[in-house]
């Protein structure tokens, strides 16, 4: 496998596993713990995983996305796209108000802007 495959498929990875650890920060909410050891702000209980989950996704996707984003080829920066599509299904998966409806818009839109960004930037400053 080329260099391109292994860097899409790790866009899709990250930006899945940041796109679910959205979709439980949207359906969680955010929450204030004030403590004698920890005081700030976090997921509610039981949102462990989706911090997690956000948190590495977050560190991946900011890693491969300018190695995606900065091709010749155009197919790599739907690794991102695949990830956001993934992101959509889980958020409305787990619930149907504004909110969530909200949170897949914007995926959806990021998701689309990927190839967009791909095609006018990543084309003229290849790596």
């Amino acid at each position: 496998m080329g260099n391109s495959v292994w860097r899409a498929s790790l866009g899709v990875v990250g930006a899945g596993a940041l796109c679910w650890g959205v979709a439980g920060a949207v359906h969680l909410g955010f929450v204030q713990t004030n403590g004698p050891r920890r005081s700030g702000w976090g997921l509610a209980d039981g949102g462990g995983w989706y911090e997690v989950a956000l948190v590495v996704g977050a560190l991946v996707t900011l890693y491969c996305t300018p190695g995606l984003l900065r091709r010749v080829e155009w197919w790599p920066a739907l690794g991102l796209s695949a990830g956001a599509v993934a992101g959509v299904v889980s958020v409305l998966a787990l619930g149907q108000g504004r909110r969530y409806w909200v949170a897949a818009s914007v995926m959806t839109l990021v998701g689309a802007a990927v190839p967009l960004s791909n095609r006018f930037w990543g084309r003229r400053h290849p790596i």
